[in-house]
């Protein structure tokens, strides 16, 4: 198999907007901003030369050998590792994305509050009536879904677009706001933007990996770009510099308009349209119109957008594993070629991750950082798998077709590396709640309250293979 140096396609700029567009977020920004506070920026120096440019090349790398087959990241772990781990990996990249359909159940109803009264009106004392909004999205997103996503879907690429532009906005104009003398709410220094590589910067560490989440894209675009020998390492090193500056920029920007303070204040949950109020009033704009403007654009964007997410994971899952390896009800289809079974089974799932999180648990923010964790932590988990399918990969064949590491030593080295700190992701996501803990008791509770719910869907997704003898085609 070849690689063809003439291959008429996608251009060079096509491939970076491709790879920048899924994995840029600006909620991410302001995450991470109320984790790290300044020290966010050099963070994403760290995460994106060190684990965003070696996993795209990873990925790219073991997509190009296994063009030819069907299927991506279950036929690029089976590659080297087997189908049984390929099946992991894969059951453990649709689990990642039920954590996420967790936490954008969760988010939504917030965006609501902002679109509707300019303020977000879910408190430590309503946080009860979080699941009950969730519960009900969920159903009905589901229910729309089931009912087909191309008209969704066209709405969620103008979404896509929007949001990217108000991006773009922000950054802009707090810059502009600043150099026409509006002062930096953040005082920057090398002490405050230095990490200081403390349990708590681990604990968060994952999600500056999630917010890099989207590298696995990029696999699938090997073959259908003009020149790929040349332009495709080109590509990823374009879009992983474009996506370090994107995030140290709007950090800076972030930083300019809020305080560590207010933005710890806000909280995960309202950080993102704080700042916008905050930026707006700066230039003499009705802060409240402009975030409610902006919640507005969120909200009807990101139902387009989840209803879409809701199946298209759905469908590739079942695309991708050998026939045979799920229950037939399952991988049933209606007369239309939809998974309605497998729809409202995933309904049901998502709903007891909605529902168990909030035991026991009184703060609202609280919240937001569970499910950020455990979204967080589960992402890291097929990424480790893939990691480790081209360590295997390289150590026992060549270099194949395309390959940005043309030496065998130094693939290894780069996906040792990438394996590790995915390790350390998933295992510092949890270590605060261990820490912090005032007896052994609590200590456990918290572990199994973060670990339970990603290894017990894994171990089942396991189990299934058990029951059913998939097909090693």
């Amino acid at each position: 198999m070849k690689v063809s140096k003439t291959t008429k396609g996608l251009s060079l700029w096509t491939l970076v907007m491709l790879i920048f567009v899924p994995t840029f977020g600006f909620n991410n920004i302001t995450t991470n901003g109320v984790a790290l506070g300044p020290a966010a920026v050099p963070s994403w120096i760290i995460v994106c030369v060190f684990y965003f440019l070696p996993l795209t090349a990873i990925i790219a790398e073991l997509a190009s050998v296994n063009k030819n087959k069907r299927g991506g990241i279950y036929s690029w772990i089976a590659s080297s590792l087997g189908h049984r781990w390929a099946f992991f990996g894969t059951w453990s990249y649709f689990i990642s994305n039920l954590f996420y359909l967790q936490f954008v159940f969760a988010r939504i109803p917030v965006m609501a509050s902002w679109a509707l009264y300019g303020e977000n009106r879910f408190t430590d004392a309503n946080v009860s009536l979080l699941p009950y909004f969730s519960i009900l999205l969920c159903l009905m997103l589901t229910w729309i879904a089931s009912r087909g996503v191309k008209t969704f879907s066209k709405l969620s690429n103008l979404g896509g677009k929007l949001t990217f532009a108000v991006t773009g906005g922000f950054i802009i104009f707090a810059f502009i706001a600043y150099f026409k003398g509006t002062p930096s709410a953040t005082e920057f220094s090398m002490e405050s933007m230095m990490p200081d590589f403390s349990t708590s910067y681990f604990a968060t560490f994952s999600w500056l990996l999630l917010a890099v989440a989207g590298a696995e894209v990029a696999g699938t675009y090997i073959d259908k770009i003009e020149n790929p020998l040349r332009n495709f390492p080109r590509g990823v090193i374009m879009a992983t510099m474009l996506v370090g500056v994107a995030y140290i920029l709007g950090s800076l920007a972030v930083s300019l308009v809020a305080s560590p303070d207010v933005l710890t204040e806000a909280g995960l949950k309202d950080a993102i349209f704080v700042v916008h109020k905050l930026l707006a009033e700066s230039l003499g704009i009705n802060g409240e119109l402009v975030v409610r403007l902006l919640a507005l654009i969120f909200l009807l964007t990101s139902v387009a957008a989840y209803v879409v997410w809701i199946e298209s994971p759905l469908r590739a899952m079942f695309s991708e594993v050998p026939e045979g390896t799920f229950p037939e009800i399952l991988t049933r289809k209606d007369e239309d070629g939809g998974l309605t079974h497998a729809l409202w089974i995933q309904a049901g799932v998502v709903i007891i991750l909605i529902a168990i999180p909030l035991i026991g648990l009184e703060s609202i923010d609280s919240f937001f950082r569970l499910i950020t964790d455990l979204t967080a932590l589960s992402l890291v988990i097929p990424y480790m798998i893939l990691a480790a399918a081209y360590l295997v990969f390289r150590m026992n064949n060549d270099p194949g077709p395309f390959t940005m590491m043309r030496s065998n030593k130094l693939a290894q080295s780069v996906a040792a590396g990438t394996l590790l700190i995915s390790i350390a992701a998933f295992f510092g996501a949890g270590i605060d709640y261990y820490v912090d803990a005032e007896t052994g008791w609590l200590a456990a509770k918290a572990i199994m309250m973060t670990y339970g719910g990603p290894i017990f869907l894994i171990a089942l997704g396991y189990g299934l293979t058990h029951f059913n003898k998939p097909s090693a085609s």
